[in-house]
């Protein structure tokens, strides 16, 4: 039989008989027990299940009656040999007329564990989904689920404060259909990345208001795989209304513009003078704590400058720093880029947005452009007027200390200096190491 059976004698309590199955399920054997009571202490490691194997079957073995009467099945967990612990399904019949009490044991351990996982994940399932909608149903953020054949198609109910659409009408448009034509473009290339296996795709558009109108966001695009073949099988976005952001961008490059004509020049140069470029970098630091790239510096220095004022006079010494602002100005195309006079023969040039890399890049097109003016210094060991700059860059995610991003530029300038002029140094992005 596939169930444990043992017997006890109703007169003194002793277990008289165990089965093989018995001895299979919980490793004990005949002569391991003095009597009933002996086995209760012993296997029962837990008092809750002990107080029920008394109250069951305690009250008979004391006083039984004349009368046949049966133990109903109760989950009880057993002490085994071994010192496992098993879960059984355990029931019996008393029989006055025999003596004998007659105890069955079916092994449920199996059973009770898969039981216990399966509602400890429907548990789990349930808080998960009270938790996912949740977060749907709240997130100041539009989610979008869908399938790249269309066939499963989600948005959450922020679609509504972010668009003017409901989730039914926003369906029934289509994501693609809800973005501006103009951006039509980026976003399809987007998907088709996602759908080639890219992880993740971030691009911002103009998408479609109730209206008629359009408003900016930016969508944070993950995608997801097939579960069976592994293979893309649908994305994920975030979408984020990024419209006061953007105007706050536009008005920032209105002011780089408007800093570029109508704030004070150098007097000699014609560029920006140390204080247009102080307040600039200012506004750049307030600027770098929402941005996510890199700002460089170039410190630039005129190379013998004392010796050829010396050997050619100050009118000629200010024509050629003239030139060299000219030169700085040409290099510099982007609206955001500032050239300044730093002060005498020094320049400096701040490129927001821009990698080390990048700025390695303009260095040397000024070392060049500089090279190719050819103004005759006789005392210069090249014969030419020539520059030395220093290059220090800022990386995202760090308050921008701006006393430490210029000391560091001017450490690069004196290593180029010290490396023989008409060069540039790169010094390594970013604060000291703690």
């Amino acid at each position: 039989m596939p169930v444990g059976v043992s017997w006890a004698n109703l007169a003194d309590q002793k277990i008289g008989y165990m089965n093989r199955m018995f001895t299979e399920i919980f490793g004990y054997v005949m002569g391991d027990f003095v009597d009933i009571a002996d086995w209760i202490e012993r296997t029962y490691p837990f008092v809750e299940d002990r107080d029920l194997a008394w109250k069951s079957w305690g009250a008979y073995f004391s006083a039984p009656d004349l009368f046949e009467f049966s133990i109903e099945p109760m989950e009880l967990r057993i002490l085994c040999k071994n010192g496992e612990i098993k879960t059984i399904l355990h029931s019996g019949v008393i029989l006055p007329e025999t003596g004998w009490a007659l105890a069955t044991f079916v092994d449920i351990t199996e059973r009770k564990r898969n039981e216990l996982f399966l509602q400890a994940a429907e548990r789990a399932a349930r808080e998960n989904k009270a938790i996912y909608s949740l977060l749907l149903d709240h997130s100041p953020d539009m989610i979008i689920i869908s399938s790249f054949d269309n066939t499963s198609r989600f948005v959450s109910p922020a679609v509504t404060q972010i668009t003017g659409f409901t989730p039914a009408e926003y369906l029934e448009i289509g994501a693609l259909g809800s973005i501006h034509p103009e951006d039509l473009k980026g976003a399809q290339d987007g998907i088709e990345n996602l759908k080639n296996g890219a992880v993740r795709e971030v691009y911002s558009f103009q998408m479609l208001r109730k209206g008629g109108s359009y408003c900016w966001v930016e969508a944070l695009a993950i995608g997801y795989s097939d579960p069976v073949t592994g293979k893309p099988a649908g994305y994920i976005a975030t979408v984020r209304d990024v419209s006061e952001q953007r105007k706050r961008e536009d008005a920032l490059a209105s002011e780089y513009r408007e800093l570029s004509e109508v704030a004070a020049l150098d007097e000699l140069t014609g560029i920006a003078n140390r204080r247009t470029f102080n307040q600039t970098l200012e506004r750049e630091a307030l600027r770098h704590m929402r941005s996510n790239r890199d700002v460089s510096v170039l410190l630039l220095d005129v190379d013998y400058f004392k010796q050829f004022n010396d050997l050619y006079g100050h009118i000629p010494g200010d024509e050629c720093l003239k030139q060299i602002a000219t030169v700085l100005q040409r290099v510099l195309r982007r609206d955001p880029d500032l050239a300044a006079r730093f002060g005498g023969e020094e320049f400096i040039l701040l490129l927001p947005m821009t990698h080390l890399s990048g700025a390695e890049v303009i260095a040397r097109k000024i070392l060049q452009a500089i090279m190719d003016l050819a103004i005759p210094h006789a005392d210069s060991p090249y014969g030419v007027v020539t520059i030395s700059i220093g290059v220090a860059c800022w990386p995202p995610g760090i308050v921008l200390d701006q006393k430490l991003l210029l000391e560091q530029a001017d450490q690069a300038l004196y290593r180029a200096k010290d490396g023989g002029r008409n060069t540039y140094r790169l010094h390594e992005c970013g604060p000291p190491a703690a």
